[in-house]
């Protein structure tokens, strides 16, 4: 039996979502984005229901840092009249089918597409990876130090975390039983046992916003990583949803340089406060409140004012 909380709850995100959906539509009337000059790519896999969310998201990143090179890895949703949209606003997007990053030792789905797609453009030049529910409100100065230096980033789910060993990635998550429930805990658990390469490192970050700098192996990295764990935990559960986000997270901790972005100032709304730089609008967060909409309002403003210029590097 379905409790009143539970429609109470469900009635409120979905008056959230309704509100914010209705307040991103501003981002529409805000100019086009002009082509940038910094050395990197800026990557997306975008579904038909995010497009406008996605606008917000690369436009409000774009204003501090503003790439060579736009591309959208687009979702099967994707229609002509989304691709039209998003060509009004970014005139020299690179838009991709989804289809075109497949490999027979990849599962499919899940965002898999995406990271075949990083590898891709790795082999030519720096990556970053900025989900469509992402706000950037002030200049992420980590970032665009990460850029300047060609080194890797990501998003972590702490303050003080660090890069860890796969032996401590799998001793850490043996000991969290009911995080073995979830792909991603059962994955961590098995890592230290798969025989990757010695020396090889791993952090628990989240794939919605992280930088991979330049590299011809990564795609080599990533079929092994993948044939290890699948042929440790089988393919049907390797090829479930998290795993792209595992395979992720051991990719850019064993690129050159990474670091974890400080959090909070890099994090999600459940911490956000003044300090705030980025904020990661996860699933289970995003409309239990307003803060998604006003987060978007404010940033959709800064670009509607008489003094904004899109595509500034700085």
């Amino acid at each position: 039996m379905v409790s009143v909380s539970s429609i109470k709850q469900r009635l409120r995100r979905d008056y959230f979502r309704w509100q914010h959906k209705r307040a991103v539509r501003a981002v529409l009337k805000t100019p086009a984005l002009s082509v940038g000059d910094l050395p990197f790519t800026l990557l997306s896999m975008v579904q038909k229901r995010d497009v406008l969310s996605y606008l917000v998201a690369l436009k409000s990143f774009t204003t501090f840092a503003n790439p060579a090179r736009v591309v959208v890895v687009c979702d099967p949703s994707i229609d002509a009249k989304d691709r039209d949209v998003l060509r009004q606003h970014v005139p020299h997007i690179e838009l991709r089918k989804a289809g075109e990053f497949v490999h027979p030792e990849i599962p499919r789905g899940g965002c898999w597409e995406r990271l075949l797609a990083i590898c891709s453009y790795a082999a030519e030049s720096y990556v970053i990876q900025l989900d469509a529910d992402t706000v950037t409100v002030r200049s992420p100065g980590e970032v665009l130090d990460a850029i300047s230096r060609q080194s890797g980033f990501v998003l972590g789910e702490e303050a003080a975390q660090t890069l860890i060993t796969l032996t401590t990635t799998s001793n850490n998550a043996k000991a969290d039983t009911w995080g073995q429930t979830h792909i991603q805990g059962y994955s961590e658990a098995c890592m230290a046992e798969v025989g990757l390469p010695p020396g090889s490192m791993y952090v628990r970050g989240c794939a919605g916003f992280t930088g991979f700098p330049p590299s011809t192996t990564m795609l080599t990295q990533l079929l092994d990583f993948s044939s290890r764990m699948s042929g440790k935990i089988g393919a049907v559960r390797w090829s479930s949803w998290g795993t792209e986000q595992v395979a992720s997270n051991y990719l850019v901790a064993n690129a050159l340089g990474t670091q974890l972005l400080p959090y909070p100032k890099y994090g999600t709304p459940d911490v956000m406060n003044e300090d705030a730089t980025f904020v990661h609008f996860i699933g289970s967060l995003r409309f239990v409140n307003d803060t998604y909409e006003k987060t978007s309002r404010t940033v959709i403003q800064r670009m509607s004012g008489p003094g904004y210029r899109p595509g500034l590097s700085s």
